[in-house]
C-alpha cells in the first residue's frame, strides 16, 4: 500500500459539496440511528428525494432490532423464521463477509453491543465476567439462512446496524435513478453513495475529518457513481475512569478493537459490502487487512493508524487530496 505522511487523518465522512450552476434538492431524515442528507439535481430531484426517504424509512423499520413489526425482532426473540428477501439478502452478504474475514465482522456482536452499553447509548465498561457470559452467543457460525428461512443456534442474536446502512444507500439509489435522477448524494453519515457524478461532470468530494478536531477536514477523496464506507475509533466514544471506549467491537475479545488503526474507509460499487467490510478490516488491523485486500482486489481502501499516518490501496492515486501536504 502507499503511504502518505501528514499529521492525524480520520474518516468521518461528510459530504464536501462544491457549487455548481445547477441549484440542488436536499433533505435531512433521521433513520437507522443517524442523520441520513439526500441531495439531488435535475428536475425530477424533489420527487426522487421523496420517495428516497420513503424506502430508507421502510428498510429502517424492517432491519431495525428493536421494531416488533419488522424481521429481526422476532427473529431474535424466537430463534428461527422467514425474513424478507431483502433482509435475507443482508445476511447473506453479512455471512459472506464474516466469513471471508475469520470473523473480524460478525452480525451476532449483539449482546456485546448491550453490554458496553452501545446500544441506546446507556454507555458502561462491563466486568470481564459480562463479556466472557456474552462471547458465547457470539459467533456468525450460528446463524444459518436457506432461501428467507433464517435459524439462529445457541442463543445468537442478529444486530444488523453494521451493514444495513450500507444497503439503505444503494436502496435510495435506485429509487432515485427509478425517479430519473442521474446526479445524487445519499449520505449515511459514515456512509455515502454517490449517484452518478455532479452536474458540472466532476466527482463528488467527501472530507475526511481529523480525528483530533473532527469539525476540521484535512483531506477529501473523490468518487463517481460509487460509495464509500467508513469505520473510526472516533465515531462513537464514550470515556469512563480517564479511558476512552468505542463502539468497534473485536467478536474474539468482545472488547472495542486495538487493531493499530484509527479508521478504515473502503471505496467500491457494493455499499453493503463496503460497510461490512470498512469494520472487518478495521478490526484486522493494517498487516492482516493488506492480505485480505490482495485476496480481495474489488475495493480500495484508505487506512490510518495510531501514528496518524495514512496508507492506500494504489487505485486511490488521484482521487485523495490532502488539505495540507
Amino acid at each position: 500500500m502507499k503511504k502518505i505522511g501528514i499529521a492525524a487523518l480520520s474518516a468521518l465522512l461528510c459530504a464536501a459539496l462544491c457549487s455548481c450552476a445547477n441549484t440542488p434538492e436536499r433533505k435531512t431524515i433521521y433513520a437507522m440511528d443517524t442523520a441520513v442528507t439526500v441531495t439531488a439535481y435535475g428536475k425530477n430531484a424533489a420527487a426522487g428525494i421523496e420517495s428516497a426517504e420513503e424506502e430508507i424509512y421502510r428498510l429502517d423499520k424492517l432491519m431495525s432490532r428493536s421494531n416488533e413489526n419488522g424481521d429481526i425482532y422476532p427473529l431474535n426473540e424466537s430463534g428461527s423464521g422467514d425474513v424478507s428477501t431483502e433482509t435475507a439478502e443482508v445476511i447473506k452478504t453479512a455471512l459472506d463477509i464474516s466469513r471471508s474475514a475469520d470473523g473480524a465482522f460478525d452480525p451476532t456482536v449483539t449482546p456485546l453491543m448491550d453490554a458496553w452499553g452501545f446500544f441506546g447509548q446507556k454507555y458502561r465498561v462491563p466486568s470481564d465476567g459480562e463479556i466472557s457470559e456474552a462471547l458465547k452467543y457470539v459467533g456468525y457460525e450460528n446463524v444459518s439462512l436457506d432461501g428467507t428461512h433464517v435459524t439462529l443456534k445457541n442463543g445468537a442474536k442478529l444486530d444488523l446496524g453494521g451493514i444495513a446502512k450500507g444497503y439503505a444507500s444503494e436502496a435510495a439509489a435506485d429509487v432515485l435513478r427509478k425517479c430519473g435522477v442521474e446526479s445524487a448524494l445519499v449520505s449515511f453519515g459514515s456512509t455515502i453513495r454517490a449517484i452518478g457524478k455532479k452536474p458540472d461532470g466532476s466527482g463528488w468530494t467527501i472530507g475526511l475529518a481529523d480525528p483530533q478536531n473532527p469539525d476540521e477536514y484535512i483531506a477529501v477523496v473523490t468518487i463517481s457513481d460509487e460509495c464509500m464506507s467508513t469505520s473510526g475509533s472516533y465515531e462513537q466514544v464514550f470515556e469512563e475512569n480517564g479511558r476512552k471506549y468505542h463502539h468497534i467491537i473485536d467478536p474474539l475479545t468482545g472488547c472495542p478493537a486495538e487493531s493499530g488503526l484509527t479508521s478504515v474507509s473502503v471505496i467500491c460499487s457494493d455499499p453493503t459490502r463496503a460497510d461490512a467490510l470498512s469494520t472487518a478490516l478495521f478490526v484486522m488491523g493494517a498487516e492482516k487487512a493488506e492480505q485480505y485486500r490482495k485476496e480481495h482486489n474489488d475495493f480500495e481502501a484508505i487506512f490510518i493508524n495510531t501514528e496518524n499516518e495514512i496508507s492506500c490501496t494504489d487505485g486511490m492515486d488521484g482521487k485523495i487530496e490532502l488539505k495540507n501536504p
